[in-house]
């Protein structure tokens, strides 16, 4: 598998993360099932389909609940997640989403 070229510098700026948040790529025998101490594993395309960094406390909710890895919600499960999120702040002026309407959504 090649690695990425992609810096976690570069995904800062891309993704406007917070310089307060630690990024670093995994080395060689680190797999996302297993990262170090003190971190998560998240892919790419997980950013682009709206997850940020720092994680909104909505989101990191929803995953403590469900007993997830941020890594195990598909980038199209991101999406539709961050989508509902914003849907919902935006039709019910500002109200933030909880998990028990989040999943009467679903």
């Amino acid at each position: 598998m090649a690695r990425s070229r992609i810096t976690a510098e570069d995904l800062r700026l891309s993704y406007d993360i917070l310089s307060s948040v630690s990024l670093r790529a995994p080395g060689p025998e680190e797999r996302a099932n297993d990262p170090p101490e003190g971190f998560i594993a998240i892919y790419e395309p997980a950013i682009q389909q709206g997850l940020r960094l720092s994680m909104h406390p909505f989101f990191r909710e929803v995953l403590k609940y469900w007993n997830l890895a941020p890594c195990q919600i598909t980038p199209n499960g991101w999406g539709q997640m961050v989508a509902s999120y914003l849907l919902w702040v935006i039709t019910e002026a500002g109200e933030n989403l909880t998990l028990r309407e989040f999943e009467s959504i679903y």
